[in-house]
């Protein structure tokens, strides 16, 4: 008998385990307009520090990256906060947000300094942004069990690795890709499979 119930217990708490998982990856892709909104502040950021200079990511407009960076977060934050009818977070929602929530204090934090400062190249710059993203891709990537997000974390690992060589044509290549699929493609594949799934009687399995 107690053989049976300890298996029975460990059936029930791989189920909830397995439906926590996939709470989580619904709540993920319920904000994938922020990868698309974030992709597109990325893209205004480069051509705005680009702007009148030979392909250069930081540039001479120093301000380009911090007041797109507190842009993007007061747009997020204001249509995060209008957003309606939010399923309650679970353990795994709340553990995936806190990742992102440290991700992007720290981009807050070093894409301005990094951009005023000056004191980095725009390869070592590439390097340590594609780096910190493809550790919180890959962070809820596994958490979720998610093999997209985990593909995005790779190319993000990928794109930091490639930034520390090639000539400055190169690596803007290498960067505007990465962006365009780790973040534009990745967000409107979760906003299509969120809007799927909202769906009456619309199944999704991904």
């Amino acid at each position: 008998m107690p053989e049976e119930i300890t298996s029975q217990d460990l059936k029930e708490r791989l189920a909830l385990i397995e439906t926590m998982i996939a709470e989580g990856r619904k709540q993920t892709q319920s904000w994938g307009w922020t990868f698309l909104l974030w992709g597109i502040a990325y893209y205004v950021a480069i051509a705005w520090a680009s702007w009148g200079s030979s392909i250069s990511l930081i540039g001479s407009h120093q301000l380009a990256w911090p007041v797109t960076m507190i842009a993007a977060v007061i747009l997020t934050i204001a249509i995060g906060s209008r957003k309606r009818g939010h399923p309650a977070t679970t353990k795994v929602g709340h553990a995936i947000g806190s990742v992102w929530m440290a991700l992007g204090i720290s981009l807050l934090l070093v894409l301005p300094a990094l951009s005023i400062s000056q004191r980095i190249d725009a390869h070592t710059f590439v390097a340590v942004v594609a780096a910190f993203l493809g550790c919180a891709n890959g962070t809820s990537g596994f958490i979720l069990r998610w093999k997209v997000q985990i593909a995005s974390a790779a190319v993000w690992w990928i794109a930091s690795v490639a930034a520390c060589f090639g000539t400055d044509a190169q690596l803007m290549a290498v960067f505007l890709a990465a962006i365009f699929l780790c973040q534009i493609l990745f967000g409107i594949y979760a906003m299509s499979l969120d809007a799927r799934r909202r769906r009456p009687q619309g199944e999704v399995h991904a």
